[in-house]
């Protein structure tokens, strides 16, 4: 066995974890190369199986609804098992040094129980076999992962019923919590990365990353840098957000999709350029002034200091679209469904007579492009098959319902 040392890498959310996973991941015969060994055979990302090992409540969604909870819960052991008997074999058969370990799984982080597992986990499997473990936690700044957050539940639909500001501050208590019991029950084996001096590494967060646990610099020039989660358009958020609210994806919490919809198909706004989405400088400061407690307790206690941060005012006008902007809202409009053509036209509509722009006009006036597509006799045909598509999705029983969209797709 040459493993001598286990890296666990257990967050913070929204701080970079999936850039560093990816890149660990598409990479791994580098890191073998320079005696460190990414856990491959657990995926890009450890968080649902960290979940599983550590976490006391309930197991991970599990698909199949109509198992019982005793037969859930089997599996749930069986597939603990399962990942740790591969965890095993590689410690066992590898030749490098280290093990890399890398989840999110800092929501729990908070609780004693959750501590707890850690402790006997890393107890049974490393330290009665004489293994060094060091966990490793990546600290961000509340303010830009509260922008980072909202941007992401955005994108991906699941819109906030809550107060924004309430939630955020709720949610960096739990994570601030989490780091501070670490270092608590962790300390001499702890490291603790500020988000935004790892990122100022001549190779990026990832480099900071791998710098921290001793991997040689000069490696690093081989990596091929994964890059997830970039920041979108201000402008794309803004419509985003506006269909969510006027046509949302899902009509009920059970999941049932809208039959005025189509999943993903506001994928491409993701290739809108423009100015990155942010808060405005309001919301900022009052988000700014409810974590001022929490990030004192943070200095204090762990050394992390954001105390300094000063809020600038918000230089972009979210009224002011560039003509690229433009063009990217042209392109995508043809594949947008009737109903959101419909909404498009309202919503850039609304904007113009808001701010009287020029820009907007070749969004919406009847002699634009989008009003073109719009009345084009093949987009239109199109989209009623798509409407007649989604009605007969509709009438169609549940059970023969995924059967009916892959005959359709093909």
């Amino acid at each position: 066995m040459a493993i001598k040392r286990v890296i666990v890498h257990l967050g913070m959310s929204k701080a970079g974890s999936s850039s560093i996973q990816h890149t660990l991941f598409n990479n791994a015969s580098i890191l073998e190369k320079n005696g460190f060994r990414y856990l491959t055979e657990w995926g890009v990302n450890h968080l649902y199986i960290l979940h599983n090992l550590f976490s006391q409540c309930s197991p991970c969604p599990n698909k199949t609804r109509n198992r019982d909870k005793t037969h859930s819960f089997k599996m749930h052991k069986n597939m603990n098992k399962h990942n740790i008997n591969t965890m095993l074999k590689v410690i066992n058969t590898t030749e490098c040094e280290t093990l890399i370990l890398s989840g999110e799984y800092s929501s729990e982080l908070s609780f004693t129980f959750t501590i707890e597992n850690i402790k006997a986990f890393l107890k049974k499997y490393f330290h009665d076999n004489k293994i060094e473990t060091t966990i490793i936690f990546i600290v961000r700044n509340p303010l830009t992962w509260a922008i980072s957050s909202l941007q992401h539940k955005i994108y991906h639909s699941s819109l906030l019923t809550t107060n924004n500001v309430d939630f955020f501050e709720f949610a960096i208590n739990i994570y601030y919590d989490g780091v501070m019991n670490l270092k608590n029950h962790f300390s001499e084996s702890l490291i603790l990365l500020k988000f935004e001096e790892a990122c100022l590494d001549d190779n990026g967060l990832t480099g900071g990353f791998l710098k921290a646990l001793d991997f040689p610099g000069e490696s690093l020039s081989e990596f091929n840098t994964s890059r997830q989660n970039e920041s979108r358009c201000m402008e794309a958020m803004e419509f985003k957000y506006y269909i969510e609210a006027a046509e949302p994806l899902f009509v009920n919490s059970f999941g049932r999709l809208n039959p005025n919809r189509r999943k993903k198909e506001l994928a491409s706004l993701r290739n809108i350029k423009g100015a990155k989405f942010d808060l405005s400088y309001q919301s900022k400061v009052e988000l700014w002034k409810r974590f001022q407690s929490k990030i004192l307790l943070l200095k204090e206690n762990t050394g992390i200091d954001y105390t300094d941060y000063k809020i600038t005012p918000t230089l972009h006008n979210q009224e002011t679209y560039s003509e690229e902007t433009v063009q990217g809202f042209i392109d995508i409009f043809p594949k947008l469904s009737i109903v959101l053509q419909k909404h498009f036209l309202k919503f850039f509509e609304k904007k113009y007579m808001e701010t009287a722009q020029e820009k907007f006009k070749p969004l919406h006036f009847k002699d634009s492009i989008p009003w073109k597509a719009y009345k084009q006799k093949n987009t239109f045909l199109c989209l009623l098959n798509l409407r007649i598509k989604n009605t007969l999705i509709a009438m169609t029983p549940s059970k023969y319902k995924r059967s009916l969209m892959r005959i359709w797709e093909k």
